[in-house]
């Protein structure tokens, strides 16, 4: 097959000497518009009444832990410690009580439903 032969380019044109308006980004951003919005920030889920209950109950746990391993390793409390030590004790054994008797109540609802006939 043969070629057919190319005519010879014209000559290149001396360019002007302009100076750019603006930068090759801009002209980008003007032409592609604006930015997308960012989406909102989603704000972390507040935890619910059980699960600060939950919470509250470990942090009592933990801290009669520590108050044990204090007195076992010879530390002595005032009766103003040891009172407050008894009235948290007490708050969470009052906390402990409470759920377990609201688990229970959840439970006997279940199988009350699960065993009703439709």
């Amino acid at each position: 097959m043969p070629v057919a032969p190319v005519g010879a380019a014209a000559p290149a044109l001396p360019a002007a000497a302009v100076a750019p308006q603006q930068s090759f980004a801009k002209t980008l951003e003007a032409r592609a518009g604006p930015a997308p919005a960012a989406p909102p920030a989603r704000e972390p889920a507040r935890p619910t009444a059980g699960a600060a209950a939950l919470a509250a109950v470990e942090r009592a746990q933990a801290r009669l832990d520590a108050v044990l391993t204090a007195a076992r390793s010879g530390r002595t409390f005032t009766a103003q410690e040891l009172l407050g030590l008894q009235a948290e004790a007490y708050r969470t054994v009052q906390t402990v009580d409470l759920a377990a008797k609201l688990v229970e109540q959840g439970a006997q609802a279940v199988k009350q439903a699960l065993n009703t006939q439709l």
